[in-house]
């Protein structure tokens, strides 16, 4: 009797628990927030000078699971788990809710949601709105992609924005361009540094301050009646789910196409707000070490960008020179913004920290790289004149730039732009081609 009590007890436990995380921000969501509209007034430009061309890279839009939902540790645990009955009642309604996150991600693994196809529609409307001068008369775009479908979809999205504005008709030529996009892909020196760089210290250090062994035993103890799960399998299946959390926010709408309710992919509530904080904090962090400016806003995470930004002062010299094309457009991954943005010195994208606890103060993911994330050159041109201005966006927010005095304008001298990032890809000298290095050598 006294054991069936106790069972009892720990069943009404088991049901009645609930975590706490239901009224929490989502400031957690990191290179998961949705983009928003910034509704900012842009600082007015010189007197006589018109916008004339636009340099620009952006990420994929709001995505659907890189990976089948069945694929996954967590969800293979939960079903091995329920077959010898051992899963707890938050067990079981986090197992339905599992297999209702696979149902609506079944046919759009890799591809941007609906969500996704909004924030960049709506980012092609707005740079036509705050460019007009740029798309008068006839059109000619150049668009680059990755091999990633998702990054087609959303060059496809933007410009039905775009399109949908101008006066006149366009001519676009699209092709993949790994080389400049997907760099991170290319070098064998950052595949080690993301395994076990120098920044394994302040990760270990991380998860130590926020007590991530804890809240893995804490959160599986909730799932799990009882298990074998060894501490490396507890630190996955909560990485698991609480990547379930980020993404259901993308997949809205898909879900409700087939009936499946927002609270029935809520995973957000088997978590207290102090876990969904530090489980965000391990997240960012990541993201900040392995992409971002991290220890060393010149370690090879950043360098490797440097094909990007060449290719951005070689088609901008190619337009200035010969003309023709009104838009540079590029759309690729969180992995292409990160380090770009830091690589340019973009002022609230490359500031480097050992110490972890700055990186929140220092650099938020979600401001610097948030899906639909996207870096623009505005060149602006004075009319009669060679003279060339240039402004930089980052999210479409006017950014400074680190290292040139500028007198605090947003409004960059276009030579003196382009020497200071000819001088900091000399230095660096890395992963550039053979042809683009005979390019910056002889284009001074």
């Amino acid at each position: 009797m006294k054991k069936l009590l106790l069972l009892s007890g720990l069943l009404i436990g088991a049901f009645s628990f609930k975590a706490t995380a239901q009224n929490c921000t989502n400031d957690f969501l990191g290179t998961k927030a949705l983009y928003k509209d910034p509704h900012v007034k842009y600082s007015p430009v010189h007197v006589g000078y018109q916008p004339v061309f636009i340099n620009y890279v952006g990420r994929h839009g709001a995505r659907h699971l890189t990976k089948d939902v069945n694929t996954s540790y967590s969800y293979k645990m939960l079903v091995s788990a329920d077959s010898v009955h051992t899963l707890t009642a938050q067990g079981q309604e986090l197992k339905q809710m599992v297999m209702a996150l696979d149902r609506v991600e079944k046919g759009n693994v890799k591809s941007i949601s609906a969500e996704g196809v909004n924030e960049l529609k709506a980012i092609g409307e707005r740079i036509y709105t705050q460019n007009k001068n740029v798309f008068a008369g006839q059109s000619h775009f150049n668009v680059t992609v990755t091999k990633e479908i998702r990054t087609t979809q959303s060059a496809n999205a933007f410009l039905s924005g775009l399109k949908s504005k101008l006066k006149d008709s366009a001519v676009m030529k699209m092709y993949t361009d790994d080389v400049n996009l997907r760099f991170f892909d290319a070098s064998p020196v950052y595949k080690q540094f993301e395994q076990n760089g120098p920044w394994s210290k302040q990760s270990e250090e991380l998860e130590k301050a926020v007590h991530l062994a804890t809240i893995d035993d804490a959160f599986t103890a909730r799932i799990f009646a009882h298990t074998l799960l060894s501490a490396d399998d507890k630190k996955q299946f909560t990485n698991d789910i609480f990547g379930f959390v980020t993404i259901a926010y993308s997949v809205m709408e898909e879900a409700k196409k087939i009936g499946v309710q927002p609270s029935a992919i809520n995973f957000k509530q088997f978590f207290t707000c102090d876990e969904i904080i530090a489980l965000s904090k391990i997240d960012i962090a990541d993201d900040y070490y392995k992409k971002g400016p991290g220890i060393d806003n010149n370690g090879i995470q950043v360098r490797i960008a440097a094909p990007l930004l060449a290719n951005f002062i070689k088609t901008s010299d190619e337009f200035i020179k010969n003309g023709g094309v009104n838009a540079q457009l590029r759309f690729a991954h969180a992995e292409t913004i990160i380090p770009i943005a830091a690589l340019m010195e973009i002022s609230t994208a490359n500031k480097a920290s050992k110490d972890i606890n700055t990186i929140g103060k220092l650099w938020q993911s979600a401001l610097v790289a948030p899906l639909s994330s996207n870096v623009q050159w505005i060149f602006y041109k004075k009319q009669g004149s060679n003279k060339y201005l240039v402004k930089i966006l980052l999210n479409e927010k006017e950014a400074h730039i680190t290292g040139i005095n500028n007198n605090g304008s947003v409004y960059y001298n276009w030579d003196t732009l382009r020497a200071f990032y000819m001088k900091k890809l000399q230095q660096l000298n890395v992963g550039l081609d053979d042809d683009m290095k005979a390019y910056l050598a002889n284009v001074k």
